[in-house]
């Protein structure tokens, strides 16, 4: 038993360190040192791990559980990125606007179903979800300009701002002052803008993004993962997938400081939608987090993962707004659209 103990003791202190290292990857750019960028996206593994060593030494009835408790306490803000405890204002109030943010990977599993019986009904209910939503502003990522052609009919919005062959738009219900684009050489990677005109005395400048993604093959990872610990080839592949990961998240960093010097120009309040490809306990995350304002984190509730591929419980797709702006709500709509989730969000002013 005391060896157990022991033994429980140091995986415990091993987990905290591990844990500490996470806490400091939205303060340290991957350009500096990108290492640490990895072990921020294993944050909500190592917190539910501090959890169950709090339960444990608990149950044993051994102080040690003050130590799980204290890393807890320690990481809360970076669990209330991940984890939302907001509430809602169901107020009806005059000046607001509902805004979705959804990267539509161009609606593949809407309108790709082999099975034509499951195809219609996905079409359907998409269609219908559009429809039954009043939404004033789309902020979109992925998407071709034939698919926003076919929703802006839908939801009857009359104004697209969609640079021609690039795969970000903006569909909106107000006219449009100004807009323009932020290239980062790619027809997919990018950030729209476009100054709205909400009300008479009253613009708001809206950024859509599409941020470097890591594309790290599931192929790969599902090899490595069948591979043995003593083959080259699995180290290998493992090593593989980190270089992937290490030079997308140098991209990443170069391209939101693009985009944030190009935020800190407007004379308007602005609103940020996006896929990041980044976790809340990252630095691209946290420099935009530093100048607006998460609106997860102020108004959503419950699990904030947004990606709804393979790897699970992955929140990359966020929604930041001016200090200037309220946020009435916002809600995470689990729906079979794409391999994101949509982000509905509430603002007023």
């Amino acid at each position: 038993m005391k060896r157990l103990n022991g033994l429980s003791r140091w995986l415990n202190v091993l987990l905290i360190l591990t844990t500490f290292i996470a806490y400091l990857a939205p303060y340290i750019s991957p350009i500096t040192f990108w290492p640490i960028s990895i072990f921020g996206l294993g944050f909500p593994v190592l917190f539910f791990l501090n959890f169950l060593f709090f339960l444990y030494w608990i149950f044993r009835r051994k102080k040690y559980f003050l130590l799980s408790l204290g890393c807890m306490l320690l990481g809360w803000s970076h669990l209330s990125s991940n984890f939302g405890l907001g509430s809602r204002n169901s107020t009806a109030e005059k000046k607001q606007i509902s805004i979705i943010n959804f990267n539509t990977r161009n609606l593949w599993h809407v309108y790709n179903h082999k099975n034509k019986k499951e195809k219609a009904k996905q079409i359907e209910d998409f269609e219908k979800w559009l429809s039954d939503n009043k939404t004033d502003i789309f902020l979109f990522q992925e998407v071709t300009s034939n698919r926003i052609r076919e929703i802006s009919k839908i939801v009857q919005l009359p104004h697209v701002i969609q640079p021609k062959g690039k795969r970000v738009a903006i569909l909106s219900r107000y006219p449009v002052i100004d807009s323009g684009v932020i290239e980062l050489n790619s027809i997919s990677h990018l950030a729209v803008w476009a100054d709205l005109k909400i009300t008479e005395n009253k613009i708001i400048r809206f950024y859509t993004l599409h941020l470097k993604s890591s594309n790290l093959n599931r192929d790969a990872i599902d090899a490595v993962a069948a591979g043995k610990v003593q083959e080259k080839e699995t180290w290998s592949g493992i090593w593989g997938l980190i270089k992937v990961y290490k030079n997308h998240a140098l991209s990443r960093v170069k391209q939101s400081e693009k985009i944030l010097t190009h935020i800190q120009t407007s004379p308007y309040p602005v609103v940020v939608g996006g896929d990041f490809n980044e976790p809340p306990t990252s630095y691209v995350y946290h420099q935009f987090n530093t100048q607006l304002k998460d609106a997860f984190r102020t108004a959503g509730r419950g699990f904030g993962f947004t990606y709804a591929g393979k790897i699970p419980f992955m929140k990359i797709d966020y929604l930041f707004y001016d200090p200037r702006l309220q946020v009435l709500e916002q809600q995470i709509e689990r729906k079979p659209f794409s391999d994101h989730y949509p982000i509905r969000t509430r603002l007023t002013w």
